[in-house]
């Protein structure tokens, strides 16, 4: 949206200057500065007693229509220099070098990809939502006038197929009075046909196909036809289960025939996910009678899955962009945690300590166990079931029962930080309940035998039977659930009899 800006200027006149979302206030100081002949490099632009930054556009700067704009003098001249350039191509090839402010984009293209160049057939400049489309166009268009006088830019060489601009902001312009015709057109054309549908189920296909002949063959949507094609399509995919069921009925009776309704595809589906559920409760029950144990702790070795990391990097570009809606979740949990932050009242240290008791004090009573999962460099992971009480120190001599040469010094530690751990500390207080996830490494030097022992490679476990056992022994138990919420339950009714006076009587 084009927007006015009023310049005031030294000698006491005013300028109105019209811009363009893409105009930078350097230009618009330099056409000021040639119609009223001063020096544009010895004057700045400010705004509500804030100096502008003269590389910025008019989109960017948050600055309303008809706004007034004030030429002071700057306090040292302005000194244009190199601006360092990344030019970035469609595979995400990144090439840089240093330009003049008044170099062209088409002779920056020239130097930094000139073979690229020729294969273009509409070549385009992308910097800051700014497009500069054509060869034409990027021989009139510099840096200077795109707002680089200094610093580092990334411009982005693509090859402009389509006329219109992919941005969020497309979604919210205005449809052209073509597709505006269309669409009334399109609500016209059902208006009539509304009671027919609605009466569909009950009309036989003969009245529909007389319903059809009445109406005008010019009209571009039938509603009545739609519907009849959805109908064959639905009748196409129970196709194969109704003669599914007519062929096992014939088999078993010929003369009965069966009450039950075809199978469709929304029972299959359900009956095949509740088939499902049931493996999974039944392979998490015998799950010990799949994974194999190698001692102590119920400990279990397993390799880690490459194939998630191969998914993860072989995701398109197109995964990591944001739609609107999840914009605006992630809005509105900002927007949450900020009111959580300004309406927790202040607490003091032993006020801290004393929740910190009893969150760890809820975690005692709510799980038994704790999974700890030791990550070796070879990819190769040990897992054990500890007790909340157990400290750090019982977990390294898990360790070294299953290592190749328990006599040389290791450490285990914990990421992103790296924290090295206290032994004395125990798992809970370390808030490594219900699960921990670590890393292991030699102290001095490697050792070329391996970290484990060779019987646990030959032992290994998959790693989908190591997650189900994980998530068995890192569940919360029921008992203790049960009585935690009795707690406070009771603690709760207690606290409302206590708020009542002594003298008051039923």
């Amino acid at each position: 949206m084009s927007k006015d800006i009023i310049i005031l200027v030294p000698n006491g006149r005013r300028m109105k200057v019209h811009c363009t979302p893409d105009t930078s206030f350097l230009q618009v100081l330099e056409d000021v500065c040639e119609k009223h002949g001063y020096q544009p490099n010895e004057y700045n632009l400010k705004h509500h007693n804030i100096i502008v930054d003269l590389t910025s556009t008019i989109r960017f700067c948050n600055i309303p229509n008809k706004a007034i704009l004030e030429m002071v003098e700057a306090e040292k001249k302005r000194i244009e220099s190199n601006v360092t350039v990344g030019l970035l191509l469609d595979d995400g090839e990144r090439r840089t070098a240093e330009f003049s402010p008044h170099t062209s984009l088409y002779d920056l293209i020239i130097s930094l990809a000139a073979n690229e160049l020729p294969t273009m057939k509409n070549p385009t400049i992308m910097y800051m939502r700014q497009e500069v489309i054509g060869i034409s166009a990027l021989k009139e268009k510099s840096l200077r006038q795109l707002g680089l006088i200094t610093g580092r830019a990334i411009l982005r060489l693509m090859d402009k197929t389509e006329t219109e601009q992919a941005n969020v902001s497309a979604v919210y312009r205005a449809k052209p009075k073509e597709e505006l015709l269309e669409i009334k057109e399109a609500k016209l054309a059902i208006s009539p046909g509304i009671n027919e549908i609605n009466n569909l189920q009950s009309t036989p296909d003969d009245d529909i196909q007389k319903s059809v002949q009445k109406q005008d063959g010019t009209k571009k949507f039938d509603p009545i036809e739609l519907i009849k094609n959805e109908k064959n399509k639905e009748q196409q995919k129970t196709e194969p289960t109704t003669s599914f069921n007519i062929e096992t009925n014939i088999d078993n009776d010929t003369n009965s025939k069966s009450s039950d309704e075809p199978m469709t595809s929304k029972h299959f589906e359900q009956k095949q996910k509740s088939l499902e559920t049931q493996e999974a409760l039944e392979r998490r029950l015998r799950i010990e009678e799949e994974v194999n144990f190698l001692g102590s702790q119920k400990a279990i070795a397993f390799m880690q899955q490459e194939e998630i990391q191969d998914e993860l990097s072989d995701l398109p570009d197109d995964f990591y962009e944001l739609s609107i809606e999840e914009v605006r979740k992630i809005y509105h949990d900002l927007q949450q945690k900020r009111m959580e932050y300004e309406e927790t009242p202040l607490l003091t240290s032993n006020k801290r300590d004393q929740l910190e008791k009893e969150m760890s004090q809820q975690k005692l009573n709510l799980y038994k166990n704790v999974v700890v999962r030791i990550q070796f460099p070879d990819n190769m992971i040990l897992q054990g079931v500890f007790s909340p009480m157990d400290t750090v120190e019982n977990v390294n001599n898990f360790v070294k029962e299953h290592i190749n040469d328990p006599n040389q010094p290791f450490q285990i530690f914990t990421t992103p930080l790296k924290e090295t751990l206290d032994p004395k500390t125990t798992l809970l207080d370390a808030k490594f309940v219900p699960c921990v996830h670590m890393h292991f490494r030699w102290l001095e030097g490697s050792n070329s035998n391996g970290y484990l022992k060779d019987e646990i490679y030959l032992k290994q476990t998959s790693s989908d039977a190591a997650s189900i056992l994980a998530s068995k022994y890192r569940a919360p138990t029921r008992r203790k659930l049960e009585e935690t919420q009795g707690n406070t339950q009771s603690r709760s009714s207690t606290s409302k009899e206590s708020k009542l006076p002594k003298w008051f009587k039923k």
